[in-house]
């Protein structure tokens, strides 16, 4: 015999109240609603379920039979399976897996690995690299938790995103370099000598697009996929690299490099989070997502805000990344 869950609720309620009309306040519905379920009941079961004496309603040998069933079932549902999840960060001792760039782990994991690691001890952290398309669907299936960074091409209207902070790009020469001052004009960027670093990320694509729409050329002296060995090119050579600012100057802590500020017109970029709507209300990701927008608000001192309501859906051409 299938029965609405429902239907045990009033027969539970009327038992713990003694009638069909405190049972049916207790379950915020009608009394003739309650009196119906009871109804039902009483012809599914064969039974008259429960007698009136007095005031009360008093359970017949089968409804006490099965009323201590009906309480365990219950309070199973309420509280172990209709039950709001929570996540415990402190208990927690599981992995939490985020895409960052070869820039995103030189500027933000260092950050990331101290705090996530003190409000959750058990936590491992994994990064990985993945192409825009790829992203997508591993943020789909769960296995990558969020995205951090700058990734324009996740534009899909299930990704939901997050500004932290902007970036501020500067040029990087050695010390002693004949480009003096503290900003390069735009005649020394045109003749200086470049390198330039592909990283397989997306990162530097809006400085390209801003060099190639306003028709700067650039003397291109040496091309790499790595940022690792460019403070020791650099400081050896004439060349001339941009990159984010935070990542120039901490390279010019352990060389002898000088920073400088980049052509007038050089734009920022913002760094955002992203998540995956299907995840949206998952503790562990809340809980991730709150976490990193608390360490990099105000980071680099720049002010923060969201690009996005995350609890609504917007067509992508509405998030397009700046």
């Amino acid at each position: 015999m299938k029965t609405d869950l429902n239907l045990l609720r009033v027969l539970l309620a009327i038992h713990e109240t003694g009638s069909v009309t405190a049972a049916a306040q207790r379950l915020g519905i009608s009394q003739p609603a309650a009196s119906a379920a009871l109804g039902r009941l009483r012809r599914a079961l064969g039974d008259p379920l429960f007698v009136r004496r007095g005031l009360n309603m008093h359970a017949t040998p089968l409804a006490q039979g099965i009323l201590g069933k009906t309480r365990e079932v219950i309070d199973i549902i309420d509280h172990d399976i209709l039950a709001p999840p929570t996540f415990d960060p402190a208990g927690y001792t599981g992995e939490v897996v985020l895409c960052l760039s070869e820039i995103g782990e030189v500027v933000l994991l260092p950050a990331l690995y101290r705090s996530l690691r003190k409000r959750a001890p058990g936590l491992v952290i994994k990064t990985i690299s993945l192409g825009p398309e790829e992203l997508d669907q591993a943020m789909h299936d769960g296995r990558v938790d969020m995205a951090i960074g700058y990734f324009p091409d996740l534009t899909s209207a299930d990704i939901y995103q997050q500004r932290l902070f902007s970036h501020v790009l500067a040029c990087m020469v050695r010390q002693g370099h004949p480009v003096k001052g503290s900003r390069m004009t735009l005649a020394q960027f045109r003749q200086a000598e470049h390198l330039l670093v592909r990283d397989g990320s997306r990162t530097m694509e809006m400085y390209e697009q801003h060099i190639l729409s306003q028709g700067i050329q650039r003397k291109v002296g040496l091309r790499m996929s790595h940022y690792m060995s460019v403070p020791g090119l650099v400081e050896e050579s004439d060349l001339v690299v941009v990159l984010p600012r935070i990542i120039a100057e901490q390279f010019a802590r352990s060389a002898a490099l000088r920073v400088l500020e980049p052509p007038a017109g050089i734009p920022h970029y913002d760094l955002k989070q992203y998540w995956h709507r299907r995840y949206h209300h998952d503790p562990r990701i809340a809980w991730l997502r709150k976490a990193a927008f608390e360490i990099f608000e105000g980071y680099l001192q720049m002010p923060t805000k969201l690009t996005r309501d995350p609890e609504r859906r917007k067509p992508p051409q509405a998030r397009a990344a700046p």
